[in-house]
């Protein structure tokens, strides 16, 4: 495999072609309009979200509820999950950045 990328690079760099530009990359890029930063938006949304969530946690009796089922669930299951987290947080950003990972 090792042997065909170098055989693969050397005729490619020996057959190169240069193609004049005349300017056109430039005239390109004078078009193409300014990008502006968007990214405040998601947080905004995020934020917006998280609020609404909260809201109706405490409006519908759902964090007194979980308090209530906690107290029954010993420390160490409890710890144990937290502990679980990074791990699968972990596997998950492994798994996401791996270009060669398919699903199916």
């Amino acid at each position: 495999m090792e042997t065909n990328d170098k055989l693969l690079k050397d005729f490619f760099s020996e057959n190169k072609q240069e193609i004049q530009d005349n300017g056109f990359s430039q005239r390109v890029m004078r078009k193409i309009p300014e990008q502006t930063e968007r990214g405040w938006i998601v947080w905004v949304f995020a934020c917006i979200g998280l609020i609404l969530t909260v809201a109706l946690a405490i409006y519908t009796g759902l964090i007194q509820t979980m308090f209530i089922r906690f107290e029954h669930i010993p420390i160490y299951y409890l710890l144990a999950g937290i502990f679980c987290f990074p791990l699968i947080g972990s596997i998950g950003m492994y798994f996401t950045q791996n270009k060669n990972f398919k699903v199916i």
